[in-house]
């Protein structure tokens, strides 16, 4: 070989060579920008934008528990949603929405009732969950029609079920056994109640109540049965009054007479007692032998006594009366100013339809809505929680549709506390205590 050959020879290597460092160059640059773009699209998946949303509920302490608990687990798989937790007791509970509501503060998801729930809808302050239930974000093809329609305002999904529940009176065995008085039977009347309660009062020398007294409060359950049982109810379909000023005068006679006889508390001492923790109240305190609630307490109530079994029978009826009951119940509800609707109906699925939530929330508000999460949670339950299943068993048949409240419900059932304890504290008669419900019911319903 030649030298002219042997450079040229040396040049076209070099050349190749360079050639080739280039090529790997440009491809190296360009594998980094597509890694770099891959990476920023899984950066971007993983890294999810963080979300709070607000949950507010009422209830005591224990269901607090239970209800943070169950939000702390949803945190656990949801590192992006952080849950903001506020809740109270009942009354100060609906106070609190109803000034946040009003004021465009409310948050995104709230506890509901279904007393309460036209009202808040009516308004236009709850989200229709229909388009999030027809996305897959909440899914409710394991709740029974008849459990998605009582969350239903219209055509609009407006809440969904946490729990299903019948009220009833609770008692302590242990105390009966101890006065030697006769348990009341679950088909009893308020002739019973009345009996009992004087058998109770006497047995101790008056240092025990009946019961406490339900003749205010809360329009329902109590008074509503009341109605029902006379083929009425406090509202027609159409949203006015569907009861007569004479039945409301016979229900503040009837615990005018009783309050009057010292078989319930009189009027400071039930207003003491009114907004009392459950641990305090006047039942669990041995102040009352029987007492009000929904059957979804039994076992809390239970935990309160170390001796006997908490028991319930029915809501007492009128003799010969129609059947009183309804399916109640707790559910959950989007707001309609929530920010993040999406992220609030993904907490709701969590927790209506998880086994990681129900095995927390069991029976805390009622079997659940979800009938897979309600065969579930069966196994888990505590004896007393086992009472409170077999309970709404044994009443959910007697329970008949209940119209809706309408708008302004809230402050008619004001309006009825109000007059109720202006009765409890000889203010007003119950003539005029009545005659005084229906003139502002008038008004407020218009």
């Amino acid at each position: 070989m030649n030298k002219k050959h042997f450079w040229m020879g040396l040049l076209l290597a070099l050349v190749m060579l360079v050639v080739t460092a280039c090529g790997d160059d440009e491809e190296q640059a360009n594998g980094n920008e597509n890694s770099g773009e891959n990476a920023g699209e899984s950066s971007g998946e993983s890294e999810e934008e963080q979300v709070e949303i607000r949950f507010t509920w009422w209830g005591d302490t224990a269901r607090h528990e239970i209800y943070n608990e169950i939000a702390d687990r949803f945190e656990e798989q949801n590192p992006n949603i952080t849950v903001k937790r506020e809740f109270g007791g009942w009354t100060d509970y609906w106070d609190k929405l109803t000034t946040q509501t009003a004021g465009g503060n409310a948050p995104d998801i709230v506890g509901m009732h279904q007393f309460y729930v036209s009202d808040y809808a009516r308004r236009g302050a709850l989200l229709s969950l229909n388009d999030l239930v027809d996305s897959g974000n909440l899914d409710l093809s394991k709740f029974p029609q008849s459990v998605v329609d009582s969350g239903k305002i219209g055509e609009d999904i407006i809440m969904v079920a946490q729990g299903i529940t019948m009220s009833g009176y609770a008692y302590n065995t242990a105390l009966f056994d101890e006065l030697g008085i006769e348990y009341p039977d679950h088909n009893w009347t308020y002739q019973d109640l009345e009996d009992i309660s004087r058998q109770v009062n006497e047995a101790t020398n008056g240092e025990v109540y009946g019961t406490s007294d339900m003749s205010g409060g809360q329009l329902q359950p109590n008074f509503r049965y009341f109605v029902r049982q006379k083929g009425k109810d406090l509202f027609t379909e159409d949203g006015q009054i569907g009861f007569e000023k004479e039945d409301l005068v016979e229900w503040w006679a009837m615990w005018k007479e009783w309050r009057e006889d010292g078989l319930i508390p009189d009027g400071a001492t039930q207003t003491e007692f009114e907004g009392a923790p459950l641990e305090q109240n006047l039942f669990t305190t041995g102040q009352s032998a029987l007492y009000q609630i929904p059957a979804n307490q039994i076992h809390l109530y239970q935990e309160q006594f170390d001796e006997g079994e908490i028991q319930m029978v029915r809501i007492p009826s009128l003799q010969g009366g129609e059947s009183g009951e309804f399916i109640e119940g707790a559910y959950l509800s989007i707001t309609k100013d929530s920010e993040h609707p999406e992220e609030a109906a993904k907490f709701i699925d969590f927790f209506v339809n998880t086994k990681d939530s129900l095995e927390v929330f069991k029976v805390e508000q009622g079997a659940p809505g979800n009938s897979e999460m309600s065969e579930f949670v069966k196994p888990l339950l505590e004896p007393a929680q086992t009472r409170a299943v077999e309970f709404i068993e044994n009443t959910v048949d007697n329970a008949r549709p209940a119209p809706y409240s309408p708008k302004g419900v809230s402050e008619l059932e004001q309006v009825f506390s109000d007059n109720a304890t202006a009765v409890q504290f000889n203010e007003m008669t119950v003539e005029e205590a009545a005659e005084d419900f229906f003139d502002q019911a008038e008004s407020i319903l218009k």
